[in-house]
């Protein structure tokens, strides 16, 4: 049995159908915009527990983010998937992949994606990735469910860091039933590193999610990374 600081926790994620809370927990969390996750089979998130209030100028920022004309939401998902693209060839290539295609593929993106280039680069990405025969299929086991775990705490470190805005209001991710669009929008280019993260372990021998495997992917909140800005790790990059 440990503790750890509330303001050191990036995000809370439940997999155990037997934990017990007390209302101040979840108090506590909240007022500090940490996001509590609570997960349901094969590590696939049920529901985020939120903040109401999470930012001094959250209600200005929310209606200009309603307002914000199609054509600009169009380029942003543009720059999204192009990023997307080129991180899921530099990940190739970090793993010994021929990633070399994947430059010209992003530069094709034009507003909007409207060819889809990012489902085609997705194509070519999981196979030469993990193999001609995995299929990206949120209810599978093994490589899936590693990945399934990687993308809550990508999505959980990117919800932390929208409390100014609205979650439900994304650029490109609309469905109906999607409270969080917006973190699953933003989180599009930060995806690789989760892949590539996984498929260390798999080199490890790893396929199930243990407590070895949990402790091994949530450090992706500490990854360092490298930008125009300087070098800062994953948790302050999404912001």
């Amino acid at each position: 049995m440990g503790r750890v600081a509330l303001d050191d926790v990036g995000a809370l994620i439940t997999h155990s159908y037997g934990l017990s809370w007390t209302n101040h927990v979840f108090i506590e969390l909240s007022e500090r915009s940490i996001p509590i996750v609570l997960c349901g089979n094969n590590h696939r998130p049920v529901a985020i527990v939120w903040p109401v209030e999470g930012h001094s100028v959250q209600a200005v920022r929310m209606k200009a983010q309603a307002s914000a004309p199609k054509p600009i939401q169009k380029q942003i998902w543009a720059e999204i998937v192009r990023c997307k693209i080129r991180l899921q060839g530099a990940v190739l290539k970090a793993c010994g992949k021929e990633g070399a295609a994947f430059v010209s593929i992003a530069r094709q993106v034009r507003s909007g994606d409207p060819e889809n280039k990012e489902a085609q680069a997705a194509r070519k990405y999981w196979k030469s990735l993990f193999g001609t025969a995995f299929k990206r299929d949120i209810a599978h086991e093994g490589i899936n469910s590693l990945l399934n775990y990687g993308y809550i705490v990508l999505r959980a470190l990117v919800s932390r860091a929208i409390c100014a805005v609205h979650p439900t209001l994304g650029v490109f991710h609309s469905h109906r039933a999607n409270a969080f669009a917006l973190a699953d929008d933003l989180m599009e280019p930060y995806r690789p590193f989760v892949d590539r993260m996984v498929f260390h372990l798999l080199t490890q021998g790893k396929t199930k999610v243990d407590a070895g495997v949990k402790a091994y992917l949530a450090s992706l909140s500490t990854l360092d990374l490298k930008s125009h800005v300087g070098t800062s790790p994953v948790s302050q990059q999404v912001q």
